[in-house]
């Protein structure tokens, strides 16, 4: 009954599944983890760019990479499947200026990247352009979307109780928010208490990946950055993603 061919086909049906088992396990062990971006690779992204070039004025921050240390976590899934990993212990936030406003890059990990357009006006700024990139061993979106109408991303009054809110279309996804001033408090960035205004926005998403997410910015009007940032995040439909981030900035002095 060719017993050596037997053997032969049982090897390679093992050798196949060892090799199996080692992808699946790597592939496990990768999707647990975050890559941090380099400040050199940031740095370099952002002069190939000529992230400097453009109109820096009142309520536009200094164009350069800023560096922040983070404390976070995140979970991704696909029905019953669902994996966890931690943020890297920095983020780096890209200033690029632009003809009217600038982009803000805030690189969570290699893995998950969030970009917003801003115009900035006299009133204050308003957001016309997101991308939000999230991966798990590769596989995920870079999505893309224009924003319509542009909503009011900061009022330059932001006297504590102000409250602000909207509606519109990130791409073709409806979204509302509502944005409220909720006090006063100083910041320690490099050894300095740096006075900021505390800002929350609760954003919710339709469409066929619904979610909420919750960003709490600590805001320098005198650097139009945030010294502080938390970031509370949950999507829901076939692919999850729950995402809770912390965030302060460790130099007010962008690298360049």
């Amino acid at each position: 009954m060719f017993p050596g061919l037997f053997r032969t086909r049982t090897l390679v049906v093992a050798g196949v599944l060892v090799v199996l088992v080692g992808v699946g396990l790597w592939l496990w062990q990768s999707a647990r983890s975050s890559t941090p971006v380099s400040q050199e690779d940031a740095l370099a992204a952002f002069r190939e760019q000529g992230g400097a070039a453009g109109t820096r004025g009142d309520g536009v921050p200094r164009p350069g990479v800023y560096t922040y240390r983070q404390r976070g976590s995140e979970r991704g899934g696909a029905g019953p499947l669902g994996v966890s990993r931690d943020l890297p212990s920095e983020a780096r936030y890209v200033i690029t200026l632009t003809r009217d406003g600038y982009l803000e890059e805030l690189d969570l990990s290699r893995e998950h990247v969030e970009g917003v357009r801003l115009r900035v006006t006299p009133a204050g700024s308003r957001a016309v352009w997101r991308r939000t990139k999230v991966t798990f061993v590769g596989l995920g979106r870079d999505d893309r979307r224009r924003l319509r109408p542009p909503p009011l991303h900061l009022p330059r009054d932001l006297a504590v109780g102000r409250r602000w809110s909207g509606e519109y279309l990130a791409g073709e996804l409806p979204v509302s928010y509502r944005s409220e001033v909720l006090r006063r408090e100083p910041v320690e960035v490099g050894g300095r208490d740096l006075p900021a205004v505390v800002v929350r926005t609760i954003g919710d998403t339709g469409g066929v990946h619904p979610g909420t997410r919750t960003d709490t910015i600590w805001w320098s009007p005198a650097l139009a950055l945030p010294l502080r940032w938390t970031i509370d995040m949950e999507i829901r439909g076939p692919v999850t993603l729950d995402t809770t981030a912390d965030l302060v900035l460790e130099d007010p002095t962008p690298a360049t």
